[in-house]
């Protein structure tokens, strides 16, 4: 199944690049551009970060749904595709193979950053509900599984947002969590009028810190 994600990733690419109103060799030019800013290395000790160099235009103009995804600690930037669905679990995809799962837009599982979550029980943040408990089962090592129980305090407030050149009045809710040996997580997420998770910020794993997502165009179609 990995094999078939890079080729996934360049159609859509692809026809980003045939958007733009260029020359055939600009297009290309553009098509090689996409392709080297899309392919994120997620390893630490990198030279040089990755950054996306698209316009908002050519980002939205996608065929393919896109994903955008930021790894602060690593300085990295990355899009994704999407790559399956089972049931209300969708995996998105890097071309290089870095994936992230999501359950109404909240991150139940990671591969390939190094420091994974394999998976997650997480809670309905549409319900209203002031205090929720958040499970991660964190790789630590080949096979050792670790349960890491959170719980948490939600606060929503008013919120706009804005992705790929486009203003969204979303629900800000503020999570903080706490375990029982004190660990800590402060989770952000901002769903818009469509209940959709249009912008996050959330907590993986010690090694890895956070990453921060914005679904292009998740609901608009």
């Amino acid at each position: 199944m990995t094999a078939r994600l890079p080729i996934l990733a360049l159609i859509a690419l692809t026809a980003i690049a045939g958007c733009s109103n260029r020359d055939s060799s600009d297009e290309r030019g553009l098509t090689r551009e996409v392709v080297g800013a899309l392919s994120s290395v997620f390893r630490r000790g990198d030279d040089a970060s990755t950054r996306i160099t698209l316009t908002d235009a050519q980002l939205n103009a996608s065929p393919a749904d896109l994903m955008l995804m930021k790894v602060p600690e690593l300085g990295s930037e990355a899009g994704l595709v999407t790559h399956a669905q089972n049931r209300d679990v969708t995996t998105w995809i890097t071309p290089d193979g870095t994936a992230v799962s999501l359950k109404d837009g909240q991150v139940v599982s990671t591969a390939g950053f190094g420091s994974d979550i394999a998976s997650a029980q997480v809670p309905d943040l549409r319900g209203g509900a002031e205090r929720v408990v958040r499970d991660h089962y964190r790789l630590l090592g080949d096979e050792d599984i670790h349960l890491i129980r959170y719980f948490c305090a939600l606060r929503r407030s008013g919120d706009t947002v804005s992705v790929t050149g486009r203003s969204f009045a979303t629900t800000r809710i503020d999570e903080e969590c706490r375990t029982e040996d004190g660990q800590t997580a402060q989770n952000v997420y901002w769903i818009d009028g469509r209940g959709v998770v249009r912008q996050s910020r959330q907590f993986v794993s010690p090694q890895l810190g956070y990453i921060e997502l914005q679904a292009v165009h998740t609901g608009l179609r």
